[in-house]
């Protein structure tokens, strides 16, 4: 069942039900007034043919009681006696009468002389129009009842249809309040099974978005820890090696400069040059990886080469074009998301893929920024869209913040496209 004919059939039940309620309290009304129409027709009638009654003056007179005919007003008087003050009283319309433009004046008076009296029978538009008015209110009366009990149906079938609202509400807040499951139940209409599923489907898409911001979470914490255990090692085995080194040519200078060879002396110099300069290189070289230099300036396009050519002469067996045009100056978030992105795209190139080919190609399109990076390894977009890992997810979500958007795509032959767009925000002013 639907929305739109499950309320239509229920109001339509209900305005039938109530249209024969109404309709046979009309019908007994309609019949009520027939009756009395007859009834008061054969008394005048039996009146007037009934010649015992005209002779004796007290059935006469309880003939004529009022209320025993309609429309017509008889009366009984001495011939040529002026009428009697209810009668001249009856003459006057009422004032709604004179307002809507009507008359008592509507016919001629008959009399008819019975004994040594006269019977005075004239229309009364009054009666006609005092009943006339009577039903005008009640049909007025049962038309306010009739409209106020189709708004309380009306409002009940529309209410009673609209229940389900409440549990869809409910399932709602279930999962702003961290819940993985809306728990909504079975739906008749199907407008409400519809939005139910939809609810699912979301409770199922945040469920998992949740699932991959934990794993994103811990995979960061997990890479931090491991940057720094590196970076501790790094410094203890490079550069605590090398100080050492230093430290010892450096005493050595110390103790015997007063008696040792000139030549000696400057190869204990040239020692520890070379192991400054080693380390200076080394310190460079940390400094790059963890942050490169530079990015937010005009040296964006000279990075993202130096980049790409620190992969080339790292596997000079793999073929790595790059094409990388003119870059203007972006802020410095937006130039790390785009080196970063960058950086992650030739790593899992390399590590994951197998590709043998990779082609990357930048530039500005459009007032934004387009990165692409194509392989031709044996990925796949679909299970890196739904198996990604913590250095897509990290990467997603770094274009997230500076407004970008990261597109995966299979490559025609075999492999991957993927495409980063950014946007070329003003750099930076202190």
């Amino acid at each position: 069942m639907d929305l739109r004919r499950t309320l239509l059939t229920r109001l339509t039940l209900a305005f039938a039900a109530l249209l024969l309620v109404f309709g046979g309290v009309w019908l007994q009304d309609l019949r009520q007034d027939a009756l009395a129409e007859q009834q008061a027709t054969s008394r005048l009638v039996a009146l007037l043919l009934d010649k015992s009654s005209l002779d004796a003056p007290q059935q006469l007179a309880a003939a004529l009681a009022p209320g025993q005919f309609r429309h017509v007003s008889v009366q009984l008087a001495n011939p040529g006696a002026e009428p009697q003050a209810a009668d001249v009283t009856a003459a006057e319309p009422p004032r709604l009468m004179r307002w809507l433009g009507l008359s008592n004046e509507v016919g001629q008076a008959h009399r008819i002389r019975v004994g040594g009296q006269e019977l005075t029978i004239r229309p009364d538009p009054g009666s006609e129009f005092r009943e006339k008015l009577t039903d005008s209110l009640q049909v007025l009366v049962m038309l306010v009842l009739f409209c106020g009990i189709c708004l309380g149906l009306t409002w009940f079938a529309v209410d009673h249809a609209l229940s389900p609202v409440k549990e869809l509400n409910a399932g709602l807040v279930r999962l702003a309040t961290g819940e993985d499951q809306a728990r909504l139940p079975g739906f008749a209409l199907r407008e409400f099974a519809a939005i139910a599923q939809v609810v699912d489907q979301l409770a199922e898409s945040l469920s998992r978005a949740r699932d991959s911001q934990r794993r994103l979470t811990r995979q960061l914490m997990d890479v931090q820890d491991q940057e720094r255990r590196a970076l501790a090692a790094e410094l203890h085995d490079e550069f605590g090696q090398s100080l050492t080194a230093i430290s010892a040519t450096a005493a050595y200078i110390e103790h015997h400069a007063h008696h040792a060879e000139a030549a000696t002396l400057t190869d204990c110099a040239r020692e520890i040059g070379s192991e400054s300069r080693r380390i200076s290189g080394h310190v460079r070289q940390l400094l790059t990886s963890l942050r490169p230099y530079g990015l937010e300036d005009s040296g964006m396009r000279e990075a993202l080469r130096e980049l790409v050519a620190g992969w080339q002469a790292r596997l000079p067996d793999r073929q790595i074009d790059c094409h990388i045009a003119p870059l203007p100056a972006v802020s410095a978030d937006v130039a790390l998301a785009l080196y970063r992105c960058l950086q992650e795209a030739l790593t899992n190139c390399v590590r994951h893929s197998g590709a043998q080919c990779i082609e990357v190609q930048a530039g500005l399109q459009g007032g934004r920024i387009h990165l692409t990076v194509s392989d031709n390894g044996s990925g796949q977009a679909q299970t890196l869209q739904r198996q990604a890992g913590g250095g897509l997810l990290g990467l997603r979500e770094r274009l997230a913040m500076v407004g970008g958007h990261l597109q995966i795509s299979d490559r025609a032959g075999g492999g991957v496209v993927l495409s980063a767009t950014l946007p070329v925000q003003a750099k930076e002013t202190l």
